[in-house]
């Protein structure tokens, strides 16, 4: 079991989440007991009980507050994540479309100069009234410029393919302008929603580390308080609390999700190359959570498993855990829950197609996870609760 840090048990003291719009809204402060109160319920067994229960019940409420709160952090850096992508995927096409239009404004431009000249030329043998301006012109011009010329074969059988020549290529140069222009706004678009998420998600985690500051002086007094009931430390007592925390999530869903089976004999997984990812992510145990980190001393979710497999030369997608369960859907490295095995990355969805975190199997029902503002990369049990059923095999 897991030892979850006493800052991230005392993060979200006094708060409430506000599921519905997924923002963090100041509740009444819960109602803290005193030294006074301490002193006065030492005097006898059942206040003293009375007391601990008390604690008890007010420190894992601030681990469940934590974990919501924690979990709306995730989903704000997941959008950013996601916009991150998209906006990257947009830079290239613009880029692209930007040097292929580059390129056809060339060619167009040579194309019109052999055009002019074979005009100028006919012109002197006597061609009647053609220009440039005709070739450009209505469509309907240009075909019976093409016409006249077919007819009269004054300059053999070149001279059309040189004029619908031009006249593509300057069609062309103006398709591959337009589009190269739409891309830009489109990726103008992107960088704003990026900007937006990426202050969204900046907040959401200022929030919760300011919300943790606030609380983490009347957390260590419980803890020291509840030590001095039971005779015990306030360190031995944050890692019962965390104990009881812990199983409480792993039970709150019963039972693991189900789905149709993808495969009857699952592709098995390269076993030095889940060793060396497992070992890199272990390697990390300890190192604190900061929102879009990507190592090597602080790690968001997907950051860590992105790192990890990238350890031992394995793409599993980009820095998003939603990017990553993609790749591997679409490369065809899903299997099911229920055949999981460690290396194997496990999703956590609300709903929508939209993962919010990511973590890796290490064996025996655990994992591996970079959870949320305020806690250390760690070591957990599997919880059921909002668990895709479906994980990807990165080495399938």
């Amino acid at each position: 079991m897991a030892v979850l840090a006493s800052a991230g048990i005392a993060m979200a003291a006094g708060l409430a989440l506000a599921v519905s719009s997924s923002t963090m809204a100041i509740s009444a402060p819960l109602d803290y007991p005193t030294w006074g109160d301490v002193q006065a319920a030492k005097a006898n067994q059942a206040a003293t009980q009375a007391e601990v229960t008390k604690l008890q019940g007010l420190l894992t409420s601030l681990q469940q507050q934590s974990d919501a709160l924690g979990k709306v952090a995730e989903q704000k850096a997941e959008l950013f994540n996601q916009a991150n992508v998209a906006l990257a995927a947009a830079t290239t096409k613009t880029a692209k479309l930007q040097s292929e239009a580059d390129a056809a404004t060339a060619r167009a431009q040579e194309s019109t100069k052999r055009a002019a000249a074979l005009i100028a030329q006919l012109a002197r043998t006597g061609g009647g009234d053609v220009s440039l301006g005709v070739l450009f012109g209505s469509a309907k011009q240009a075909d019976q410029l093409l016409s006249t010329l077919g007819t009269a074969s004054r300059l053999g059988q070149s001279t059309e393919g040189i004029l619908k020549q031009a006249e593509f290529d300057k069609n062309a140069a103006s398709a591959l302008t337009a589009a190269a222009s739409v891309a830009e706004t489109k990726r103008t678009e992107l960088a704003a929603e990026a900007k937006t998420a990426n202050e969204a998600a900046q907040k959401a985690t200022a929030d919760i580390q300011a919300q943790l500051a606030q609380q983490q002086a009347a957390s260590t007094t419980m803890y020291a308080q509840l030590a001095s009931l039971k005779n015990t430390t306030a360190s031995v007592e944050a890692q019962y609390l965390a104990g009881i925390a812990e199983i409480a999530r792993q039970n709150a869903v019963k039972t693991a999700p189900s789905a149709p089976i993808l495969h009857s004999v699952p592709p098995l997984p390269v076993a030095a190359a889940v060793a060396g990812a497992i070992s890199f992510a272990e390697a990390q145990l300890g190192k604190w959570y900061v929102f879009a980190g990507a190592g090597p001393n602080y790690w968001d979710c997907s950051g860590l498993t992105m790192r990890s497999y990238q350890a031992v030369g394995v793409y599993i997608g980009t820095h998003s855990a939603t990017d990553q369960y993609n790749t591997l859907r679409a490369s065809g490295r899903l299997v099911n829950l229920s055949q999981v095995l460690p290396g194997d990355l496990l999703f956590y969805s609300s709903g929508g197609g939209e993962m919010y975190h990511v973590t890796m199997a290490v064996g025996n029902g655990l994992m591996i996870e970079a959870a949320h503002p305020g806690s250390q990369v760690r070591i957990v049990g599997i919880r059921y609760g909002d668990l895709m059923p479906y994980v990807g095999r990165p080495t399938a």
